[in-house]
This record gives C-alpha cells, structure tokens and sequence, in this order.
C-alpha cells in the first residue's frame, strides 16, 4: 500500500513538471499577444465621422395646427404636442379620463414633479376622474365657482377651456441644474401657440417651482418675462398625498423629447427674435461685412471646455484678420447671455444647451457648433433651420500624442465609433463629458469656404463688393 501511495506521488510530481513549462509558454504568448494588442490600439488615431445626408428641413407656412389629438407642425419631420380631453394629475398617477389613453398615441408612458424625491415618475394611465362626465366628454356642470376658467367639483378641481401644461420631463435637478434646452422644448412651442396661432386665450401651466433656482433656469424665466404682458402663465405645486387631483378639461401637454425643430418657419423665428431683442434693447441688426465681431464661447469650468483653444483661436484670428473676443455664457442674467450671441457676425461654441440663446443671432451670422469626440446630435441644426444664419458643425478629435486618448475612448472608438455610440447609454453619457478637442484641419477647410464663396468678407477681401448692394447673402447650403 505505502509503494502505490509513493508511485502516485512520483507520477504526480512529474506530470507537475511537464505541466511547468507548457504554464509558463501559455503565460509568455499571453503577454505578448496582449502587449501586441495593446500597441495595436494605441495606435488608432482618433476615428473621423462621417455624417449622414440630414433630411431638408421645409417651412411650415401653416405653422402649429390644431387637431382633436395634438397640435403639430411639420419642419424637420413632425413635431407634435397630445391634445388631451380630460385629464387629472394626481399624487401618485396622472389619470387620461374616461380610459381614453389608447387614443393618444402622442402621450408618454410617464410624467415627472417635484415630490417625496426631486423629479419623481408619475405613470400615465386610462381610469375614471372624479367630476368627469363620461356621456358628454367634458367636466359635470359647475357646483361651485372659484377663479376665473376653474371650478370646484367634489373630489377635484377642474381647471376648464383648452390650456397648456408642463411637467419637469427631461429637466435635470440638483447638480446637474437646469437644462434651457429641454426647458425651451416646452416654453418657446407654448409662446408661439399663445401668441400666434390657436391657442391664444390659454394659460401656460407649469408644474415646476420659479423660486427654487435648480429647478428652472434664469433663461427660461428671462424668456417668459419677455411675454409677462400678453401671456398668462401660473405655476402649480404637485399634488400632495391625499390632496384631490387637478383637472383639465382640455389640455395640450409639454412632457417629451422633440427633434427642436419646434419653430415652424421664418416668419415665426423673425417675430421672436424681434420681441426679444426690443425687450433686451439690443439693436436688430444683420451680421456685419466686413466681419466686426468673433465670438468663442468657452466654458473653461466645465468637462466641455476646448482643450486645444489656443491653437484653435490662432487659427480664427490668422484666417479672419480679427481678434477673437472670448465669453463665457455661465449663469448670467437672460438678456446678458442673448446680448453674447446677439453681438457676433461669427460665433464659435461648443456643443450644449446653452446654445438655445443662439435662436437670437443676426441674420447672415456664422454659428460654429464644436462636439465632443464620439458625441454628435442635430439639435441645434434643426433649432436654427428657419433663423437665417449659416451652421456649421465640426467633429470633434483627440491629440495625436501616444497616450492622448483615454484607454476607455480608444475602446469606445474601436467597439462602437460614432455612428453606434449614441445610441449606448455609456458611451454616449462618457463621450459629451469629455472636452472637445476642435479638428483644426476641418475648421480651416470651413473657413477657407466660407471665404472664398463670399458667406464671410474679411477686411482687404475681395468679396467686400458684394456686399455694397446686398446686405444679406442667399441662404442656401
């Protein structure tokens, strides 16, 4: 027994040593096909996008039209607005009367208030509303009367007419702060619907709180300030537990993501640009040629800010003959932050929601939108599409140094690129936190086309002629 028990370990100890050396050639090509691999992903140079061919964005002559289910316009595809007959926002869900949900394809699953938590989901649901006549399509007839257009019904308050109301959907809390872009999906629709189309004896409901300074931004309250006069708007406090539900009877809702093509032609962005121009008393002016003014809005506190800007404004000045002004657009009063925008005859920006001040550009104005590398979407693009100005958007890259790029980029870079990263969650929220390293090699190649077809004129140009019985260029790309 004790001479098999030795025989075992001796077999054991050299299939040991046999094993050693095949361990240790296992562990030595590993090493090298990863050190190869390694070097093969460092030497990715950053990838270039190639951007689809955008569909043409039309005017809408009608503007906003008013149907039974939504109010839409058609520009850059359809943007649209649920019309709701019968809706009650309470505590714990937003309830479509009558369970009519399944005829407003328009309206989202869910709704966001400012509750227990910041920006709390409230599911949207078909079901029966206290004060609602099912027969008829509208609230019971009146028991009690309150202020104007409201009436008490027991078990709720019902709010009568056809209105406007917005939640805080897509509208950051906290340290984030607030979002003037999705801010103004719901403001800047809810002003023309008010002012120039079919909804002119409405009220803007807001479910957000004005004083609460990360709830709504100083630009959103600027803008609304413009239309103090001609525009009534109130703000409700969430329904509490327990609390009986506020009702409408008709309603048109401010609770998605919209394309941003939300204003509908140039006859609407001209009237726009103008009240808020006379309200911030800036001159209306069409950008100047010569060029007067380049503007970079940098934001040197923020992961978004443009890492090679010197190089970068080198190359302005040299192919622009004017000294580029720098601005930073942070938390600065409404008419401050148009007045920045307002004033340039080239503007340069990087991608963010503070480009929303840029709907009040001069007209002929060159806009400049930098992205972040592996971040791109066309917002501004579509924001901009009746405004009469020349955009632009350039493609962001990396340094060319060995170890320039982050190793998570690179993989990014490899695994999904530009096209794909968007639409992944991690790449996409990791790629527009990242600052922007502007490809200069595009941005000369923009501004010498700029230049040579006479859209910009530099002092000493020979395009300067043109401009002596023109004032504004043709708009077309």
């Amino acid at each position: 027994m004790e001479g098999m028990r030795q025989l075992t370990r001796l077999k054991t100890v050299r299939r040991g040593r046999r094993a050693r050396p095949v361990n240790l050639l296992v562990l030595l090509f590993g090493t090298v096909f990863l050190l190869f691999l390694l070097q093969w992903l460092y030497s990715i140079p950053p990838p270039k996008f190639s951007p689809q061919t955008r569909p043409s964005c039309r005017y809408s002559k009608e503007g906003y039209v008013l149907k039974e289910e939504a109010i839409c316009t058609e520009t850059c595809g359809r943007v649209c607005f649920p019309r709701v007959h019968g809706i009650c926002f309470g505590h714990s869900k937003v309830t479509i009367c009558d369970g009519q949900s399944q005829f407003y394809s328009e309206m989202p699953e869910q709704m966001r208030f400012h509750m227990e938590e910041p920006r709390k989901k409230v599911p949207v649901r078909g079901g029966f509303c206290p004060g609602w006549d099912p027969d008829n399509k509208k609230p019971l007839e009146r028991t009690n009367q309150g202020q104007a257009g409201i009436r008490k019904r027991k078990h709720a308050r019902w709010i009568h007419g056809l209105q406007m109301v917005a939640d805080l959907t897509l509208m950051p809390h906290g340290k984030a702060g607030p979002n003037p872009h999705h801010e103004s999906e719901k403001v800047i629709p809810a002003i023309l619907m008010s002012q120039l189309y079919s909804l002119k004896n409405s009220t803007f409901y807001w479910f957000a709180d004005p004083y609460d300074p990360t709830s709504i931004s100083m630009w959103s309250k600027g803008l609304l300030k413009v239309f103090a006069s001609q525009m009534k708007v109130e703000y409700l406090h969430p329904v509490v537990a327990d609390e009986f539900p506020t009702c409408f009877e008709d309603a048109i809702i401010f609770a998605g993501l919209t394309n941003a093509a939300y204003i509908p032609n140039e006859a609407a962005h001209d009237w726009l640009r103008q009240k808020v121009l006379a309200h911030c008393k800036i001159p209306r002016m069409n950008a100047r040629r010569p060029l007067s003014d380049v503007i970079v809005l940098n934001r040197p506190n923020s992961s978004r800010n443009i890492a090679n800007f010197k190089e970068m404004q080198e190359m302005l000045e040299k192919e622009l003959h004017l000294a580029v002004k720098v601005a930073e657009p942070g938390p600065l009063e409404f008419c401050q932050q148009v007045r920045l925008v307002a004033e340039a005859d080239v503007l340069l920006t990087p991608h963010g929601s503070q480009n929303v001040a840029v709907l009040f550009s001069r007209p002929s104005a060159v806009i400049l939108e930098v992205f972040p590398l592996l971040y791109y979407i066309d917002w501004l693009g579509n924001l901009l599409h009746a405004g009469k100005v020349y955009h632009y958007e350039l493609y962001g890259t990396w340094t060319t140094e060995r170890l320039g790029m982050p190793f998570q980029m690179r993989l990014y870079a490899v695994l999904l690129g530009w096209k794909r990263c968007f639409s992944v969650r991690g790449c996409m929220n990791y790629g527009k936190r990242q600052k922007i390293f502007v490809d200069l090699d595009q941005l000369e190649e923009i501004l010498h086309t700029l230049t040579s077809s006479c859209r910009l004129a530099v002092h000493g140009s020979r395009c300067l002629r043109a401009y002596e019985t023109q004032s504004i260029l043709p708009l077309e790309h």
